[in-house]
């Protein structure tokens, strides 16, 4: 049964890729197995720093940013802790474990959230996200198809590491994970500009990317291309229409 799903699962893949060039692949397909509305990829360092790599739709982008702002989440815990995580119903008084997360994403709609962790042996590296827009536990099904699921994506994110050499999937992981390289840079930037670490630095262009509802890429970007700058003495952000 596992062969004939990950078969499945391969198909799925290829036609997302030959379909929709740009889109990404892995968390498209994590939804559509799951049958839940919309997943993420979360990878973290050594040092337990979360970097985004992929989102399957502005939603489950905008829950990724959480996580990694607020620092909880589903997608964080599963990470460090190393096993699965369930919350079926963010609304229930009982949903308290998140103060920060749970508010936040319950204003996007999102009403049952799950993360698992992306593995291979004892090493960890990352988190799969799963989130749906309705109250509910996971069928049999569908958690035996995420657990499966977060393999395939363990196992395609260290060939990438590894720099195998390959088409598709391989590529478009690449891709993506480039474009966090933008957000690197920008932190550094912002490092000297406030004389801070580049560890807080990171964290702050992230959660001014989370105030002015904007993705930490495209102010990334800005950043770098001196569109938008930080101002120490002030500590403001500024950007070329305030000067």
């Amino acid at each position: 049964m596992t062969a004939e799903r990950l078969i499945q699962i391969f198909e799925l893949m290829e036609i997302h890729e030959r379909t929709r060039e740009h889109a990404p692949a892995l968390c498209t397909v994590a939804a559509e197995v799951t049958n839940l509305s919309g997943a993420a990829i979360a990878l973290a360092s050594p040092g337990d720093q979360f970097t985004p790599l992929c989102a399957g739709d502005e939603i489950s982008e905008k829950l990724l940013d959480l996580e990694i702002t607020v620092g909880q989440g589903p997608g964080v815990e599963a990470s460090l802790s190393g096993v699965a995580i369930f919350e079926s119903n963010l609304l229930s008084p009982e949903s308290s474990r998140w103060m920060f997360y749970a508010p936040e994403a319950v204003a996007l709609g999102v009403r049952a959230v799950f993360g698992y962790p992306l593995r291979i042996g004892a090493a960890r590296f990352g988190s799969l996200i799963l989130y749906c827009d309705q109250p509910g536990m996971l069928d049999d099904t569908q958690t035996s198809d995420a657990y499966l699921m977060a393999s395939v994506i363990g196992r395609a994110v260290l060939a990438m590491q590894a720099g195998a050499p390959g088409e598709g999937l391989e590529n478009e992981i690449a891709g993506l994970s480039m474009l966090d390289f933008t957000v690197h840079q920008a932190a550094g930037m912002l490092a000297v500009q406030a004389s801070v670490p580049v560890k807080d630095a990171l964290v702050a262009l992230r959660s001014h990317a989370f105030a002015t509802e904007s993705s930490p890429t495209t102010l990334a970007a800005r950043v770098v291309s001196r569109k938008t700058r930080y101002d120490a003495l002030s500590g403001a952000w500024r950007d070329e229409l305030s000067g």
